[in-house]
């Protein structure tokens, strides 16, 4: 499973205007979504039954914390492809949730929706306390940790699939027990990105800086070099107010979300005084790169995707520069008339006066009414005409690509993949924290602290290949390759490109003979990363000898 905290879209809204939009869009999805629909709804802790009282009774309960702008959080939680949970393992979700939370006391609306393979929830709820008319941070302000502990124990008791590398999970004992955070692991984009690539298949600039920018930042001597080798991989760091942005074309990035290291006073620390570029840089053009390598028919979908926006964003501004200047000249009209009109002495005609300015404010404020109402149905019929571009799964089952719609939607369940250059039977061989099992003509591995019956191997020996399911997991990879260079020596690893970078790393920091030509400069060039940082790490420690 999974859970996501919906940040307020329009932090500028009323209380009236986000609680009453909130809750009709989770009761009648269909009003935004037409293949949107609403399973199952209920509530708790409301004193009437029927949606527009219990908006009513939100409001004014949220208008008692005066104090604060906005008391609702807004969760969704996810279940996996497949999963049908019964209206009554909804409700029981939702009473686990709150508990975990610490709002079982509290206003909630949620709904269950249906839209795609996977169902998901809404859980609206109202912080404020019902009795003390607080507002009450959940878990101190962390309800994100409390909401991922609510979704292991509801995992645990209800008998959902567990998503791989959940941040908790249900001891043996009955205890949470959280996932050991891999220090090493290469940054993410945040929620939102990550949303946006899954849409449309195109890696984001935080995305391209944090590949190609995080290690060049790292391994850093000096500012020049340094603006050079970002200016080779097209992109720039840049001085900006106190702090400093690191631009992808012309998207700036906070260095902080690239590296710990990235950031101005921290580089600042390591290579003196911010300095910028001594002479002109010739930058790399960057042109849109796949989140997923190879993936057919995307570069038709992206080229064909740009183009409809494009061309939306000129008739929008065409659209706009002709409604702007039909304003103005119903103005410069208007105000022509008046003059025309009011013209001359209206001495001892005072109450004519009025009469003829309230008439004629009448028209032109009808005038303007029309106008506005036509300019209206323009934009209509331009959103109409451009409606928004399908995302790359709809649009590849458009093309009557089903297969691909299933393998872009499914690709992170997709195992990563070592080849060996000769066919060796499957012999199981203990690793360490792996436990070996036998499984026809193949061998599982599972993690020793899971090796219940529901259990998921980690990677699977095929005989001339192993396929490792659990790849975002570092120390499951270093297993997979220290049972691959028993076997064969040397080998290939084929996935996608963070699996690759993570095989890169430890490539380096062990030793194994990846053969994957176009990864060996990458190799050579952590090895070299990892020898510079452990000299500047021992310098000190000389330096600390001779003087003693």
């Amino acid at each position: 499973m999974v859970v996501k905290k919906i940040k307020n879209p329009k932090k500028s809204a009323s209380k009236a205007a986000r609680i009453g939009g909130l809750l009709d869009y989770i009761l009648n999805p269909e009003s935004k979504n037409e293949n949107e629909k609403c399973v199952y709804s209920g509530s708790r802790g409301f004193l009437t039954d029927t949606p527009n009282s219990q908006k009513a009774e939100i409001l004014a309960l949220s208008q008692e914390a005066v104090r604060s702008k906005d008391t609702i959080n807004h969760y969704v939680m996810s279940w996996q492809a497949g999963e049908q949970p019964s209206h009554q393992q909804i409700d029981e979700a939702v009473t686990l949730f709150l508990d975990e939370l610490g709002l079982k006391d509290h206003q909630t609306v949620y709904g269950l929706h249906a839209d795609t393979d996977n169902l998901h929830l809404h859980l609206v709820i109202n912080r404020v306390h019902l009795d003390t008319l607080k507002v009450i941070k959940p878990n101190k302000g962390f309800d994100i940790e409390a909401a991922h502990k609510a979704i292991a124990r509801l995992e645990h008791a209800q008998g959902w699939r567990r998503e791989q590398h959940g941040r908790y999970q249900v001891l043996n004992n009955g205890e949470l027990g959280r996932e050991p955070i891999d220090t090493e692991k290469q940054r993410q984009p945040d929620q939102t990105k990550r949303d946006r690539e899954n849409r449309s298949g195109e890696k984001s600039a935080e995305r391209m800086a944090i590949e190609d920018g995080a290690a060049l930042i790292q391994s850093a001597s000096d500012w020049q070099s340094l603006h050079r080798q970002l200016a080779e991989k097209g992109l720039r760091y840049e001085k900006k107010g106190s702090g400093a942005l690191l631009f992808v074309g012309d998207v700036g990035v906070k260095p902080s979300r690239v590296d710990r290291a990235a950031s101005l006073p921290q580089l600042q620390k390591r290579l003196g005084p911010y300095e910028p570029p001594s002479n002109p840089l010739h930058i790399v053009e960057r042109k849109p790169e796949p989140v997923q390598a190879g993936q057919p028919g995307w570069e038709t979908f992206i080229s064909g995707r740009k183009a409809h926006y494009a061309a939306k964003n000129t008739a929008t501004l065409e659209l706009r520069k002709q409604q702007e200047a039909k304003r103005q000249q119903l103005a410069t009209q208007q105000k022509a008339k008046r003059e025309a009109i009011l013209k001359g002495s209206w001495k001892g005609k005072g109450d004519l006066l009025n009469a003829m300015r309230s008439i004629l404010a009448a028209e032109q404020a009808a005038e303007k009414a029309g106008m506005k109402e036509c300019h209206q149905q323009e934009r209509q019929q331009l959103r109409t005409q451009y409606r928004p571009f399908p995302d790359f799964e709809h649009w590849l089952r458009q093309q009557q690509q089903p297969e691909l719609a299933d393998a872009w939607r499914y690709r992170a369940g997709e195992p990563q993949r070592i080849n060996g250059d000769m066919t060796e039977p499957p012999t199981p061989r203990d690793i360490r924290a792996y436990t070996p099992k036998i499984h026809g003509q193949q061998v599982h591995y599972l993690r020793k602290d899971e090796t219940g019956q529901d259990c998921v191997a980690s990677f699977v020996d095929k005989g001339r290949e192993i396929d490792i399911h659990d790849w975002r997991n570092k120390n499951c990879i270093l297993a997979a390759l220290q049972l691959s260079a028993q076997k064969w020596g040397s080998f290939q690893v084929n996935g996608n490109n963070d699996y690759k970078g993570l095989c890169v790393q430890l490539a380096a920091e062990h030793g194994f003979k990846i053969s994957n030509p176009e990864l060996q400069a990458n190799i050579e060039s952590e090895r070299q990363m990892r020898a510079g940082q452990k000299k500047t790490a021992q310098q000190p420690a000389r330096e600390s000898s001779l003087v003693r």
